[in-house]
């Protein structure tokens, strides 16, 4: 074990106050299918595990349903964001506010992709996603703002978003 990396892993999965209050740490025996452990926490040791094997690909099923938003926005932007930034991501999400961080958006309905493309072109161009963001705001109250380190990721082609969109059509 890498003391130093394990450190970081806890820290960017938002583990480091759940440690602090089980009764031995890290080293606390969790039951059977973590059973005193909240639905939160066991995704958070879940990305923890996924972050320690320093994987190239990261396929991510929705992985901030069962956090609040303060700890949503530090995973996005602490995990997905910083210590994957270097990484191929594959996020599932309904989170419409992190949307505008990633390099392609993929629309889907009824298990069928209707579009790929940036958020901007999205937003622009397709009345679905239009109605999408939208939805979100009225039901939000507020849109909440976060900052984000798009900047770090590779700008997708629109030969490579063609290529998916021809791909599934």
């Amino acid at each position: 074990m890498d003391p130093t990396r394990f450190q970081e892993v806890l820290d960017k999965s938002c583990l480091v106050k759940d440690l602090e209050m089980l009764p031995f740490g890290d080293l606390t025996e969790i039951g059977e299918r973590g059973v005193n452990l909240s639905g939160g926490q066991k995704q958070r040791v879940q990305l923890a595990r996924a972050l320690y094997q320093d994987a190239d690909v990261y396929l991510l099923d929705d992985p901030f349903s069962a956090v609040d938003a303060h700890t949503a926005t530090s995973l996005f932007n602490e995990y997905v964001l910083g210590a994957l930034s270097a990484k191929t991501v594959l996020l599932v999400t309904h989170q419409v506010d992190f949307l505008p961080a990633f390099n392609l958006i993929l629309l889907m309905a009824g298990g069928e992709i209707l579009e790929a493309a940036t958020y901007d072109k999205l937003l622009a161009s397709t009345p679905e996603f239009q109605d999408l963001v939208n939805a979100h705001k009225n039901t939000s109250g507020s849109e909440r703002h976060f900052e984000f380190a798009s900047s770090t990721k590779p700008v997708t082609s629109e030969g490579e978003v063609e290529k998916i969109t021809l791909g599934n059509s």
